[in-house]
């Protein structure tokens, strides 16, 4: 998957998007895996052995895994219209398949950032399945769960002795992953185009490659590919760069020699770095404007304020309240740190990994853990560093995955123990007894009522949706604030053929920003970048927005009338009156609370009414 998403990010620059470009890089993978492997994928017996290790991989707790998995997509046939799903991920996506390439739209949200994983969102629009996005980020979310019990599964193949898979399995192996699954968080953002589920995963990889590698199993270049293609995810993630680097060497130093570890090494920092060489070119600057802003460095592109993003997203920091964190996402999910519904009881383990290191230097003459289980301790202790620093509950998708492996492989470990200790059947059904109620306890939700909402939401959405109760072309008039007038405004440019202008779309409606990027118009209106909000306020309140709306070219606007911001009609009632100054004209459509605003040279199409005062 990382080295598809390599090679779209080589066809993005090279402007090379589209559907032979994608075949061309189908053909260059099949090439570099023959290189690589020394078979020939084109051959009936490679595919012949592919099926076989598939089919032989799957043990009940993974097929058990991978049908709940399929009740838990549902969902995901819903059209996109959460948040910055629509309003930046799928934006992005859906634009550079129209252009055929990756390039810098500063109208668009946070320019100049590392969107690797958006490269696959476009594929799809390349390929005209763009409806099956959410179904990506459901196959991250399933093989995140998959890759945690692989932690604690026994790499040997047990059923070569004919022993049950029933008797392998271990209330563990079943129960751990849905710490993961089941967590209003992860539910919450596992059907929709947010990239936190698809970083959990990309972050879960390289710590499985590194804690899996050994002399007859190397794994050290997939952990190489995986690791890097996290580094280009999201801006934050570049951080981890070191980390990476050092799982590499916790598994290559003792099996490669030092040129071929170099070589690797270097070859994991270069794979990391494209993005930042893109803006260090283009921009002569490899920071995001947004990171510049936030660190109050001058910046050349931006000039605006980045409060908005970046003012309500820090943690406090007294060492009582970074104590408390996880006890208080548990209790009080969704406060302002954590904007959650909820979360499983697992997060109270959070500081379990330090506490364990810690207890290993004290007492190490005791019992010293083998290395790869410091190693992982380590990583679950590491990770989620970041997030003491911004807690939206969000964020902890991208570490929990390792938490919970770092749970399961603690727990099959202490059972082992005690099945060599004392193994007889009774000792061994307590145990197990044991563990099935632990485990069950980890996956119990927050108490908040928050969370019991969510899930009769969730539910209630998967049962309509299975008795066929929800009409998928009725839902985005339902559901999306503006669509139908985003609809309106889109017919109404093409027939004008208008459709090279621009849309400025005022707060509260930038989730309609992915339907105009799919009909290839330009929407607007952000609080920071070359169309930031504060200059129209300013214009607006000095009486005259129009060098604003010409400088833009702005031919549309709309906006919602009624607010529950009390400032917001000091704002848009002398807004209003300056549009049909300029000569916009007002019209409606059947939603109550969108008024949409054309310019003179533009004429309504028929799906636009005119607004009656």
């Amino acid at each position: 998957m990382a080295v598809a998403g390599f090679c779209l990010l080589l066809l993005g620059f090279a402007h090379l998007l589209n559907r032979p470009g994608i075949l061309l890089a189908l053909v260059f993978e099949g090439l570099l895996f023959l290189w690589l492997k020394g078979e020939n994928w084109l051959s009936y017996s490679f595919w012949q052995k592919i099926c076989r290790r598939f089919v032989g991989a799957w043990t009940v707790p993974a097929l058990f895994i991978y049908l709940l998995f399929l009740v838990l997509a549902v969902p995901a046939v819903l059209p996109p219209t959460f948040s910055d799903s629509v309003s930046y991920h799928l934006a992005y996506a859906v634009d550079w398949a129209n252009a055929g390439r990756i390039y810098v739209d500063p109208f668009l949200r946070f320019p100049y950032y590392a969107n690797n994983f958006l490269l696959f969102y476009s594929a799809l629009f390349v390929l005209k399945l763009g409806s099956y996005c959410h179904f990506l980020n459901w196959l991250c979310g399933l093989l995140t769960c998959l890759g945690v019990l692989a932690f604690f599964t026994p790499v040997e193949n047990p059923f070569r002795e004919g022993t049950s898979t029933w008797k392998l399995s271990r209330p563990q192996h079943f129960l751990i992953p849905l710490c993961v699954a089941l967590s209003p968080a992860f539910l919450r953002y596992l059907n929709v185009a947010y990239i936190d589920v698809p970083i959990g995963l990309f972050l879960l990889v390289p710590i499985l490659c590194a804690y899996r590698s050994s002399s007859g199993q190397p794994f050290e270049r997939e952990l190489v590919v995986s690791a890097a293609f996290c580094g280009g995810m999201k801006l934050t993630l570049i951080g981890h760069l070191p980390f990476f680097v050092g799982s590499l060497l916790f598994a290559t130093a003792r099996r490669l020699p030092r040129r071929q570890i170099a070589v690797l090494c270097l070859l994991l920092v270069s794979l990391s770095l494209p993005w930042y060489l893109r803006n260090l070119f283009g921009a002569h600057d490899p920071t995001p404007p947004v990171f510049n802003l936030l660190f109050k460095h001058p910046d050349p592109i931006f000039k605006d304020d980045p409060f908005p993003y970046t003012a309500d997203t820090m943690t406090e920091r007294k060492p009582s309240h970074l104590l408390l964190l996880p006890f208080r996402f548990f209790t009080y999910p969704q406060s302002e740190n954590f904007r959650e519904w909820g979360i499983t009881a697992m997060i109270l383990l959070l500081y379990a990994p330090i506490l364990f290191l810690l207890a290993q230097v004290f007492w190490r003459d005791r019992w010293r853990a083998p290395p790869r289980l410091i190693y992982l301790s380590l990583a679950a202790a590491y990770l989620p560093l970041p997030w003491l620093f911004s807690s939206l509950g969000r964020y902890a998708l991208h570490w929990y995955p390792v938490l919970a492996a770092w749970v399961g492989v603690m727990v099959s470990d202490i059972c082992a123990r005690a099945d060599t200790l004392w193994s007889s059947r009774l000792t061994t059904s307590i145990t197990r007894t044991a563990t099935a109620i632990f485990c069950i306890a980890l996956i119990l939700p927050s108490p908040a009522r928050s969370s019991k909402r969510f899930y009769s939401d969730y539910y209630g959405i998967t049962r309509s949706l299975l008795g066929s109760d929800t009409n998928l072309k009725d839902y985005l008039k339902k559901d999306l604030s503006g669509y139908l007038a985003s609809q309106a405004v889109i017919a109404t440019l093409v027939s004008n053929q208008k459709a090279n202008t621009k849309v400025l779309l005022l707060p509260g409606l930038a989730e309609l920003t992915f339907y105009f990027r799919k009909a290839n118009i330009i929407a607007l209106g952000d609080y920071t970048g070359p169309a930031g909000y504060m200059e129209l306020w300013t214009g607006v309140e000095q009486g005259n927005c129009l060098p604003y709306l010409n400088r833009l070219d702005i031919s549309v606007v709309i906006v919602q009338p009624h607010h529950q911001e009390a400032w917001w009609p000091r704002f848009y009632d002398p807004f209003r009156s300056q549009l049909k100054e300029y000569g916009f004209r007002e019209y409606r459509t059947a939603e109550r609370n969108v008024a949409i605003f054309l310019r003179g040279d533009i004429h309504a199409s028929r799906k636009l009414l005119p607004a009656n005062r």
